[in-house]
């Protein structure tokens, strides 16, 4: 899924068009090839179409189910750097990074005990992204992490151990940090499991009707172009998870 999806997003796909386009220019279907490789690329990287990718997940983010009574804070992953040379070796990327600081806010506030959660996606990495996060909220923001969810590889995984770990310590209702634009896929998941949550996410953009038109939204941004595939990214991954995983809910494995 991982090399589909490279293929099927920005910029990937509408420079594969353009080059099919080229090599078969001679023919109808060549010019129109380019002209849609070219125009794909170009609707991608402007911020008006991204501001409209986002705020279309973003409305979906905001009626998540409440647990009033929260007694934990989950935390996911979203990434990690590799052998990054100043610390050594693995550690968080940006996303997590969001996730942990926001985390650390949520805990210090409430006093809850903090789960963090994420895996080794590629199965051969020395460490899970758990672990990297949970070095981040105790050596960096001081914020001790109860558990360690080590096992998933992806959203619904994390979902689904999640709650299997919390139900094993009596919990039943949790905060969930990640990101506005992965709230929808988060939430889809987790509503399969016993587990209620509350969404507090990080990186809510500010809707395009408030900040009004601005002509600089159609200008190339690489800025919109990265909020474009972001979003793109969760469309395909919630569609996928439907296909994947339809309407039972969810066990262990996939």
């Amino acid at each position: 899924m991982h090399t589909l999806e490279l293929l099927l997003m920005p910029p990937a796909s509408g420079l594969i068009l353009t080059l099919l386009g080229l090599a078969l220019w001679r023919r109808g279907a060549g010019r129109l090839l380019v002209l849609l490789g070219l125009g794909s690329l170009y609707l991608a990287s402007l911020p008006m179409v991204s501001h409209a990718l986002v705020g279309g997940l973003q409305q979906r983010a905001g009626a998540v189910a409440k647990a009033p009574q929260a007694e934990a804070i989950v935390v996911l992953a979203g990434g990690r750097r590799s052998d990054a040379p100043e610390y050594g070796g693995d550690t968080v990327n940006r996303y997590s990074l969001a996730r942990a600081r926001y985390g650390a806010v949520l805990q210090r506030r409430t006093g809850l005990p903090l789960l963090v959660s994420g895996g080794r996606v590629e199965g051969d990495e020395p460490r899970s992204e758990a672990a990297l996060m949970a070095d981040v909220l105790e050596a960096e923001f001081g914020v001790p992490v109860r558990w360690r969810e080590e096992e998933s590889r992806n959203t619904c995984e994390n979902a689904f151990y999640t709650a299997r770990l919390l139900a094993a310590e009596g919990i039943g209702e949790a905060i969930l940090v990640t990101h506005a634009l992965h709230v929808p896929r988060a939430r889809w998941c987790f509503r399969r499991t016993p587990l209620q949550i509350r969404a507090m996410p990080v990186y809510c953009s500010r809707p395009q009707e408030e900040s009004g038109f601005d002509w600089r939204g159609l200008i190339p941004q690489a800025q919109a172009m990265e909020r474009t595939r972001f979003a793109l990214h969760e469309y395909l991954g919630l569609a996928w998870y439907r296909v994947r995983y339809g309407d039972r809910p969810l066990g262990g494995g996939g």
